[in-house]
């Protein structure tokens, strides 16, 4: 049980991922969340005014911690095996906690959101970065990043939504050839 003088924002949204990658962002509730901190529902409102604001920090969190993990993982590489790094890791990170992706990628409306599209503009900017030498212009830069983006995100929803699992060929090994293919059309 946290007392009210212990209660933060880091134990709120903690308490709150854990219950959206339990049961899914619809089921979110202040009640579910204080109940699992031990803690009166108003004692919430000090922290958060409402639950958008709340899925917004998770958001945040949640696009913080992918981003954090795929620049360590990119530490050191550059060019096609960094574009190649950073497609399977965006592609693992967001498999990985199905439901806090669905929320981060279909709970809120980022031209509303301010706070969140700076921290997903961070990760939309690491992979311009990675684009950029391999593009002549700004448009061409763009173009590709929003193909790369096309191809994970497309991915991902797709096995997030169980359209592969009947197919003949695993998810996976298409997604692999996928991302060759597009990797080497940029580099060619």
């Amino acid at each position: 049980m946290v007392q009210k003088r212990n209660l933060s924002i880091q134990k709120i949204t903690a308490a709150a991922k854990q219950i959206v990658n339990e049961s899914g962002a619809e089921s979110l509730r202040f009640s579910q969340v204080a109940e699992a901190l031990g803690v009166r529902p108003q004692a919430m409102y000090a922290y958060f005014p409402d639950k958008e604001q709340l899925k917004v920090a998770l958001i945040v969190d949640y696009l913080d911690e992918v981003t954090g993990k795929i620049e360590k993982q990119l530490v050191g590489v550059s060019g096609e095996r960094a574009l190649t790094l950073f497609c399977e890791q965006l592609h693992q990170l967001l498999l990985a906690q199905p439901e806090m992706t669905r929320l981060a990628f279909g709970g809120i409306d980022y031209s509303h959101q301010e706070v969140a599209f700076e921290h997903l503009h961070e990760l939309i900017s690491l992979l311009e970065r990675l684009i950029e030498p391999f593009t002549s212009s700004q448009t061409q830069m763009l173009n590709e990043a929003r193909l790369f983006r096309a191809l994970v995100f497309g991915y991902v929803q797709n096995e997030l939504w169980g359209l592969f699992q009947l197919s003949k060929v695993p998810a996976q090994e298409s997604f692999d050839a996928a991302l060759s293919q597009v990797i080497s059309n940029l580099t060619a």
